[in-house]
């Protein structure tokens, strides 16, 4: 498997440090990271419509499911041959198998082109894959961290993100989504790795504690 490994001397992580106080204070608890990405974009795509609107734990079930009925080959002829009851029978909505789908064709009929994607700038990837239906900025955004890998990305309507938000700069709900757009102006040019460690706060369970500072030394990552 892939991975993204993040240190805390690499020159991005010292520049969010040296830019936002409060995050240098999840930086220095979390330490270095270790990403795991996705490097095929058609089973990254699929992963990410799979997880729209339902629970971790439920759409990692759903993927499973789907990498086992297709035998893990990723390819838009092995997933064309799935019956729709069979994808049904998986877990997956009738909207989302018709979300699969609309990729499929898009690739098969070449407004789709993985290797154009990899070349494109950050917005123009955005423009280009929300032009299929049933792909919208959030999983666009997704893709841009864990399949190109690009460094600033802060994916805002990311409710993990807002949760993480909320607790590390001591807002309310009413105004994450606002701190999330400070934080994205604030970390401009490596807005990808400060997301890295908002999520990583919530993997180490974090949250449960009532701030930054009353994590006690002995908590274990």
């Amino acid at each position: 498997m892939n991975t993204w490994q993040i240190s805390v001397q690499d020159a991005c992580v010292q520049t969010l440090i040296k830019q936002d106080a409060t995050l240098a204070q999840l930086i220095n608890q979390i330490g270095d990271l270790q990403i795991q990405t996705r490097a095929d974009p058609l089973k990254s795509l699929i992963r990410s419509i799979i997880g729209q609107q339902i629970t971790v734990a439920v759409a990692q079930s759903i993927f499973q499911k789907l990498s086992i009925a297709i035998d893990d080959h990723w390819t838009v002829n092995q997933l064309s041959q799935l019956r729709e009851s069979e994808m049904k029978a998986l877990g997956l909505s009738q909207s989302k198998i018709n979300y699969i789908q609309n990729v499929l064709f898009a690739v098969r009929n070449g407004q789709l082109n993985f290797e154009q994607l990899y070349k494109m700038d950050d917005n123009s990837v955005i423009n280009a894959l929300t032009q299929i239906k049933g792909i919208g900025r959030w999983t666009a955004e997704v893709f841009l961290l864990f399949t190109l890998q690009r460094k600033n990305i802060l994916p805002i309507y990311d409710v993990g993100l807002q949760r993480a938000a909320q607790w590390l700069y001591q807002t309310t709900k009413a105004e994450r989504k606002k701190q999330l757009t400070i934080c994205k102006e604030q970390w401009q040019g490596c807005a990808s790795i400060g997301a890295f460690y908002l999520w990583e706060a919530i993997h180490q369970d974090l949250l449960q504690y009532d701030s930054i500072y009353d994590i006690p030394k002995d908590h274990k990552n």
